[in-house]
């Protein structure tokens, strides 16, 4: 920012002399109030505005096109004239553009270079066509004209080529040398050949000649704007729109994210970027150049600290940061954006990114940036609900554990995989149940059940897979598990069921359980229905009929 206040103090003090020397110009009659009447100059001082509104953007540098018209304007009329209707259509341009949230520190740092260099589109020109014999009115178009002319016309270009070595010092904007050219050709070049085409109706008003030439070169002007923010935009809207059916098209949480990442890398231009997502009661925070997540970025605290209600927060030029902001990048970043969507069902995806590239984030970009947030924020919400809706349909809503559909996916996935083996089955039934149920109601047996799936998730291992397989069956997927540590973790099961009475609404209940269990040793072995089917019969032949209050393996059945 140490650059930025020089630039400013500089600025300020060259105007202040220029100013100056102006208005000493005009008190020792060097140079003399423009002659023409009040109306034609206020016509033609709404000309340059109208100009001025409506401009090129080449990384931060605006091209106005005015300059074509104050040549005009000098040509026709006088180098007073224009001089005024110049700084009066710079002050109307300085004015409109200037955003809420950095309009002084903006006005403050560019209106003094604009009107410097305003004043030295005119004056350097002016000043050769003067000092080569030319003359201003209709009589500028003779065939002594040409050596003027082409003085006019070298000093524009060569002023052109100052300008952008002057914006590289000023702004630390670095735009090609080309690209002033260009510009400075359909600004001066092709508005001078419509000025010698207006110039043929020499007997016309010079107001009236001047509004054709002006006319002519606005319609160039159109033409020029519109196909460069064609070229500029179509395919980078075009890119966002295939992003957003990217990211629409992701099957989970942890792909949205994944895709959200890598599109924000494809498509935006940034040197540090940052992303933080709110999904319901997590925040999660992305580092956008590494992909990884971090912990909570600085930024975001001055961020709410500063702007805390503020959707959208846009810089151009590092001259506009705020100071705390400034102090936490590097000096040689320009552009800087927080986008931040709305929060709905708890939802919320907040963007930031920032680099040395200016006016990296035109209203266009940001707009799409917005769709791209939103796109991102439906696709969560949707695929959290499948989730939820999955998880219900496989659920039992009693006990919270898996239901029989749920353990029957699992089961099939597990059996065919080779590291799981050898893997062992379970089932548990709760012995005299229905007696619970019918001594002391439906909902003390409910509550039963739920603490027996508590009892069991106490007892199992990381990997191991318990269900409700209705009514007071229990059933267990154990991996890696052969059959003398299957029937240990049933039999573990069963002492944590006996030892403690459960206790339901102030009542002690004494509950049992039995456990069928069979085992398959390797691939291929059985399969997984067989396996149920085995330690079922386990449960009642090993179990129910042996007495109750016991484990029995498949393998260990004598009848």
């Amino acid at each position: 920012m140490n650059h930025f206040r020089k630039m400013s103090v500089l600025g300020w003090s060259i105007w202040s002399m220029l100013f100056s020397l102006t208005l000493i110009l005009f008190a020792t009659g060097v140079l003399n109030m423009p002659a023409i009447e009040p109306l034609p100059f206020i016509l033609i001082a709404l000309l340059v505005i109208t100009f001025q509104m409506d401009s090129i953007e080449r990384k931060g540098v605006y091209f106005t096109f005015s300059e074509s018209i104050v040549l005009i304007i000098f040509l026709f009329f006088d180098f007073e004239t224009a001089l005024f209707v110049n700084q009066i259509g710079l002050l109307v341009f300085q004015f409109v553009n200037l955003k809420p949230r950095v309009a002084l520190r903006r006005f403050r740092f560019t209106y003094p270079w604009n009107a410097i260099t305003s004043f030295l589109e005119i004056a350097i020109p002016a000043s050769v066509y003067l000092a080569l014999g030319g003359v201003t009115g209709l009589g500028f178009y003779s065939q002594d004209s040409f050596l003027p002319l082409a003085g006019l016309i070298v000093a524009i270009i060569l002023n052109t080529v100052v300008q952008k070595y002057q914006v590289d010092w000023w702004f630390r904007v670095d735009i090609p040398v080309r690209d002033f050219l260009n510009i400075a050709f359909y600004t001066y070049i092709v508005s001078l050949v419509f000025i010698l085409a207006a110039s043929l109706f020499r007997e016309t008003n010079l107001l009236v000649v001047s509004s054709i030439a002006a006319a002519l070169t606005f319609f160039i002007k159109r033409l020029i704007i519109q196909k460069g923010r064609q070229d500029a935009f179509k395919s980078l809207i075009e890119q966002y729109d295939e992003a957003k059916e990217a990211v629409s098209l992701s099957q989970s949480e942890a792909q949205a994210i994944e895709v959200f990442l890598s599109q924000c890398e494809r498509l935006n231009e940034y040197d540090e970027g940052f992303v933080e997502f709110k999904l319901f009661d997590r925040t999660l925070y992305f580092d956008l150049k590494t992909r990884q997540p971090i912990d909570r970025h600085v930024v975001f605290d001055l961020l709410d600290a500063t702007y805390p209600n503020e959707a959208s927060v846009e810089y151009e030029m590092r001259f506009e940061w705020d100071a705390p902001l400034s102090n936490e990048f590097d000096e040689d970043y320009h552009s800087f954006i927080s986008v931040r969507s709305e929060e709905i069902e708890g939802i919320r995806t907040w963007l930031v990114m920032t680099g040395e590239h200016v006016y990296g984030y035109p209203p266009i970009i940001q707009r799409e940036i917005v769709k791209l947030l939103k796109s991102f924020n439906r696709t969560i919400s949707r695929c959290h609900e499948r989730d939820r809706l999955y998880t219900e349909s496989r659920t039992d809503s009693l006990t919270l554990l898996a239901n029989a559909r749920a353990f029957y996916e699992y089961g099939i996935q597990q059996i065919s995989d080779g590291s799981m083996y050898p893997i062992s089955v379970a089932m548990l039934d709760i012995d005299f149940f229905k007696k619970i149920n019918d001594t002391h109601g439906h909902q003390v047996g409910d509550s039963v059940l739920q603490e027996f799936g508590r009892r069991i998730r106490q007892v199992l291992r990381t990997d191991d897979f318990a269900a409700r397989y209705g009514g007071e069956e229990f059933i267990l997927l154990l991996n890696r598990c052969d059959v003398e540590a299957a029937v240990e973790i049933a039999e573990r099961i069963r002492q944590q069921i006996e030892t403690k009475p459960f206790h339901v609404d102030g009542i002690d209940i004494p509950v049992t359980a039995s456990i069928g269990v069979d085992t398959i040793q390797a691939f291929g072995d059985k399969r997984l229905d067989d396996t149920i089917r085995n330690a079922d019969r386990a449960l009642y032949v090993g179990g129910k009929y042996a007495g109750r209050n016991r484990v029995a393996h498949y393998n260990f059945l004598t009848s």
